[in-house]
């Protein structure tokens, strides 16, 4: 009888894996002509790719989150099949700026895949993790507040938050001598400072932020419960509810010491965001919602405080309120100070560069960098910091924030991508397009970093810091359709135009001040080993510099 028993089990198996094997094999050929780059062990748009991605996949395997063109350029094509092994999803990488367009814009066929964002919904339902009737809802709330008043206001406060960072930094160091800084800790510190004060009305100064005593009635400072939550977000996501109560009645070793910071981390936090609702519906009440300057959070206030029933009113529930201010702050500073501190370390290895911001600056503020700044003082120099806003956008190419995004395909549909033959000169030949159809059921994976290295676009010396290449001239246009910095369609993002603000007044008084060098340990080496040390990144939330130092020395005049 046990034999018997086990000779159907194994048939079972053995059915079930001819089954799956049939069953990979022909959605590995889904999409027509693209090439077939095998199957993915790991959904590449979750939390356990990200985490697992400095060591999976390999060099050279689809999935690789170091690849850029590579794998594209070894086919010759800008659209890669694969599979899922799981569950035979078929997947198309995507590095085509045309057919990338249409699956941005086409919202009802190209949805996007809200279950990677399950670690943003911790406080509940918010923009970013919500699709259709709800997003357009989340996005009604928000939006008007990112407006050019509101575009002023964030100039006005990073003038205010930088002279803050340049009189601490001035304190620790001769006017002759330079000061070696970790780019990343400080322009978190000073984007933090920006988005709280332009967003959401918490006007504090560099150095009461830099205080680490909480504030009655909190664990932890401001500060402190942001990087904290933030550094823990993985291991809030990942930890089961049963752990968490586990860990409440039985002492873990180790691992209940990291429960327990991560959910002090984010009460913490929440405390810090329930004292800004408070704050901010005081002043609803009291009728001086006019006098609010942090837009952001009197739109979220208000769409709470509505009494419109109709979900598709101007309305959020306190869940709601909550986890959108939470996701604002993240993305609201994260990204721009982890671009910015790219663009440091890549100013300190391209001095001609550097010395092309410095000598815009010049024509700008001639007396030096501004002490305080007003709304005409922002339209009067942000369109004249051109080369510096290149700069800026030449680094999101190079080192773009979120590196890959995925849509799953509710309707089948036919895109274009182009087949190619690599040269010897970086520039392809004999680019030809062709059509790929795309079923219902499958997964596109928008591959930004390798769009961004795409020499069909951005020339053969598209892997080069270039920031003139984002110059308008006469003879020559940039190509909007190929740069995904900032997303694109309809879901774009929402704070780009705050992130560009902060970043070129920040980067540009930068440069007007000090001069950007690579640190001691680094001077002398060949230039390779300075770019590989100093533009060395992780995978996370957001593309993430693991070594950014570089050294400040303030200039004459």
């Amino acid at each position: 009888m046990f034999y018997h028993l086990a000779a159907l089990f194994a048939a079972w198996l053995t059915a079930r894996g001819v089954q799956k094997y049939l069953s990979v094999r022909s959605a590995s050929h889904a999409f027509g002509g693209c090439p077939d780059a095998g199957v993915l062990w790991l959904h590449p748009f979750r939390t356990v790719a990200l985490l697992s991605a400095p060591w999976f996949p390999l060099k050279d395997q689809i999935g690789y989150y170091f690849g850029k063109f590579a794998l594209y350029e070894k086919y010759g094509s800008t659209g890669i099949a694969s599979v899922s092994v799981w569950d035979a999803t078929p997947t198309l990488w995507l590095a085509d700026a045309q057919a990338i367009k249409i699956v941005a814009t086409e919202a009802t066929v190209f949805q996007k895949d809200v279950e990677a964002y399950e670690a943003l919904n911790i406080y509940g339902p918010n923009m970013v993790g919500t699709e259709g009737t709800d997003w357009r809802r989340h996005r009604r709330v928000a939006n008007p507040a990112f407006n050019e008043a509101s575009n002023a206001f964030v100039w006005i406060e990073t003038v205010r938050v930088v002279n803050e960072w340049f009189a601490d930094m001035d304190t620790r160091t001769d006017a002759d001598s330079f000061l070696t800084i970790d780019a990343v800790e400080d322009l978190v510190q000073l984007t933090l400072l920006v988005i709280a004060s332009a967003g959401f009305g918490r006007r504090a100064s560099w150095q009461e932020d830099s205080a680490a005593t909480p504030p009655p009635g909190h664990k932890l400072a401001f500060r402190t419960a942001v990087s904290t939550a933030l550094a823990y977000l993985f291991i809030k996501v990942l930890t089961p509810a049963w752990l968490n109560a586990l860990g409440a009645r039985v002492p873990l070793p180790y691992l209940g010491r990291i429960l327990t910071e991560t959910g002090e981390s984010f009460d913490s936090l929440r405390g810090h965001m329930v004292d800004l609702v408070s704050l901010a519906r005081a002043w609803v009440v009291g009728g001086k919602v006019s006098n609010m300057d942090a837009g952001l959070l009197r739109n979220l206030v208000e769409a709470n405080m509505t009494q419109a029933d109709d979900v598709h009113h101007k309305k959020l529930t306190d869940e709601e309120l909550l986890s959108n201010i939470f996701t604002f702050l993240l993305a609201g500073h994260e990204t721009s100070a982890h671009s910015l501190s790219f663009a440091v370390a890549l100013l300190a290895l391209y001095p001609d560069a550097q010395q092309k911001i410095y000598e815009e600056t010049l024509r700008v503020w001639p007396d030096g960098c501004p002490e305080a700044a007003s709304p005409s003082s922002y339209k009067e120099c942000m369109p004249k910091l051109q080369y510096t806003l290149a700069t800026f956008y030449e680094t999101i190419r190079l080192f773009t924030p979120v590196a890959r995004l995925c849509k799953l395909v509710h309707a089948d549909a036919t895109l274009t991508a182009h087949r190619f033959t690599p040269s010897a000169t970086g520039t392809p030949t004999d680019v030809a397009p062709f059509a790929v159809p795309v079923k219902a059921g499958s997964m596109i994976i928008i591959d930004i970093l390798a769009l961004h290295m795409n020499p069909m676009y951005w020339g053969a010396d598209a892997v080069e810091f270039k920031p003139a290449r984002f110059v308008d001239t006469e003879a020559y246009r940039w190509p909007r359709d190929a740069f995904f910095g900032f997303s694109g369609g309809p879901r774009s993002c929402i704070g780009q135009r705050f992130a560009l603000t902060e970043s070129v007044c920040a980067l540009a008084n930068l440069v007007r001040r000090y001069e950007i060098r690579v640190p001691g340990h680094l001077a002398g080496k060949p230039f390779a080993e300075q770019k590989r040390s100093l533009l060395r990144w992780k995978p996370g939330v957001t593309i993430t510099p693991t070594n950014c130092e570089v050294q400040l020395r303030r200039r004459a005049g």
